[in-house]
């Protein structure tokens, strides 16, 4: 009865071991850092993306803006220019008044007139930037997307095989007595492995001490649990 307890110890031990290595896979899953940059590089286009269209709906309300500041300043050079050939002005220095203001109002034209033609050859560049920015957007979301839902299929797949194992672990556990298992946990706190193998020549798989030939004898006999006198595991 010992003898089949220890094996099925020696049988949960490597139960566990599996477990831990399919965990560790899960959790640092080659693509799972992949599609952290990846989604990280999609907010960032997003971003960039948004913050684009929000200039964009800028510069057209404030062309807008600059069309009618410019159209006022072409009404009142009309009026000044009407006010001057059209005999009301009487004296040179009225002459010379709204002379001056038509002149300020065609500088106020040029500088809006500037300011329109640098807005508008932006506001192209940011439109063609945007019809780009977009198609690599798209195209990196789907990118995201196939090796999201390929990733999420290995997990799965993994997590699955996991299940089975974990399965396997309680039927395991259900062979071997209470009294057993807490000793063989107590050393799984402190030792790798606490189960260990005695080879040919008499060594500790776990240590690789050479045990002694009355230790051996016991293993050899399994009437109840044999430790190591070097490293304290339980000996098979």
């Amino acid at each position: 009865m010992i003898k089949e307890e220890l094996n099925n110890l020696y049988k949960l031990q490597e139960v566990e071991g599996q477990c831990k290595m399919l965990e560790k896979t899960i959790k640092s899953h080659p693509v799972l850092k992949n599609l952290s940059e990846l989604k990280k590089t999609i907010n960032n286009l997003d971003t960039e993306f948004k913050n684009k269209k929000e200039r964009v709906n800028f510069l057209k309300k404030e062309l807008k803006r600059i069309e009618q500041k410019t159209d006022e300043y072409c009404n009142m050079i009309k009026q000044f220019e009407e006010r001057i050939y059209g005999g009301e002005v009487t004296t040179i220095k009225e002459l010379k008044i709204l002379r001056d203001k038509q002149e300020i109002a065609r500088l106020k034209v040029k500088d809006y007139e500037e300011k329109a033609f640098e807005m508008m050859e932006e506001l192209d560049d940011l439109e063609t930037n945007l019809i780009q920015d977009k198609e690599i957007i798209t195209k990196k979301k789907k990118e995201y997307n196939e090796k999201r839902l390929k990733t999420c299929q290995e997990i799965d797949r993994i997590k699955k095989e996991l299940d089975m194992i974990l399965k396997q672990k309680q039927q395991l556990e259900a062979g071997i007595s209470t009294e057993i298992l807490s000793k063989y946990n107590r050393i799984k706190e402190v030792k790798h492995n606490p189960v260990a193998m005695v080879s040919a020549d008499r060594k500790c798989s776990g240590c690789m001490t050479e045990i002694s030939v009355m230790i051996a004898l016991e293993v050899k006999q399994c009437v109840g649990l044999v430790y190591c006198e070097n490293c304290g595991r339980i000996l098979l």
